[in-house]
């Protein structure tokens, strides 16, 4: 039998015992569990940042994985927790966007879960009922004796890319402990558009007008004495990036802020 693999993906920081209480009740009902940390100090009740991990992070675990994603989770009339299941793997977390933007309609299972949570007090669901239901389901408990199918997930508009006005308006989508920003946009879409013209990446006062192949910029011009490099992320997406030194900070760079791009006709 092989080993169970549980993630856990939050915004509670690492300062506090919450990620103790969850790994804690984990190890002690699942002896031979592993629990991988995927990214436990997001930006608190925002989703976006949280997306853009579990899209990413989950896609090399094997068949049989059970992520929990705890980021906003508050059950409301509206969005419900659930898990889904895609290609062998299983989320559990709040219908709040999150699972539909990770897997799209590309899931094979889905269910509002119905078990009923350890505890009078609903103020920290990944403890209370996300490790109750991972316990279960790393147990073998079918989905089905879990919660009712949900044919559907809730949507939610994420941060994108459009073209308006002669340039290109592009959102932040995540930034990293380095102070790297990353874009909604990756490099094969930026080079279909930029269809090999010229062009300016435009932040603050800063400007960038070349794809960088790593964390060096090469020497520093007028309009980027701080070194501003743009290049292309683990994931594919562009980057805005400074060498050993934050870009996010600098700039003031925000998840769900537009950067813009301007292209030579």
């Amino acid at each position: 039998m092989s080993r169970t693999i549980i993630t856990l993906t939050a915004d509670w920081g690492v300062r506090d015992f919450f990620a103790g209480m969850v790994k804690g009740r984990l190890y002690s009902s699942l002896p031979d569990v592993q629990v991988v940390d995927l990214a436990l100090g997001l930006e608190p009740y925002n989703i976006i940042p949280a997306i853009y991990v579990v899209r990413h992070a989950c896609q090399g675990f094997p068949e049989g994985t059970i992520h929990i994603v705890d980021v906003n989770s508050v059950e409301t009339i509206d969005q419900s927790f659930v898990v889904v299941k895609s290609h062998g793997q299983y989320l559990i977390g709040t219908d709040n966007g999150l699972p539909n933007a990770v897997f799209g309609d590309d899931f094979d299972e889905a269910v509002q879960i119905n078990t009923y949570q350890d505890g009078d007090y609903y103020t920290f669901a990944a403890y209370n009922l996300f490790c109750k239901v991972a316990i279960m389901l790393a147990q073998g408990t079918p989905l089905s004796d879990i919660g009712d199918p949900m044919p559907t997930l809730n949507r939610r508009q994420l941060p994108s890319f459009f073209e308006e006005g002669g340039h290109l308006k592009v959102y932040v989508t995540y930034t990293d402990n380095y102070g790297n920003a990353y874009l909604a946009l990756t490099i094969k879409e930026f080079e279909a558009i930029r269809r090999g013209r010229r062009f300016r990446l435009m932040v603050r006062e800063y400007m960038v007008n070349e794809v960088s192949h790593g964390y060096d910029p090469g020497r520093p011009t007028a309009r980027n004495s701080a070194r501003l490099l743009l290049t292309v992320s683990a994931t594919g997406h562009l980057e805005i990036a400074l060498k050993e030194a934050s870009a996010a900070k600098l700039l003031g760079l925000r998840t769900g802020e537009a950067v813009l791009i301007y292209f030579d006709e």
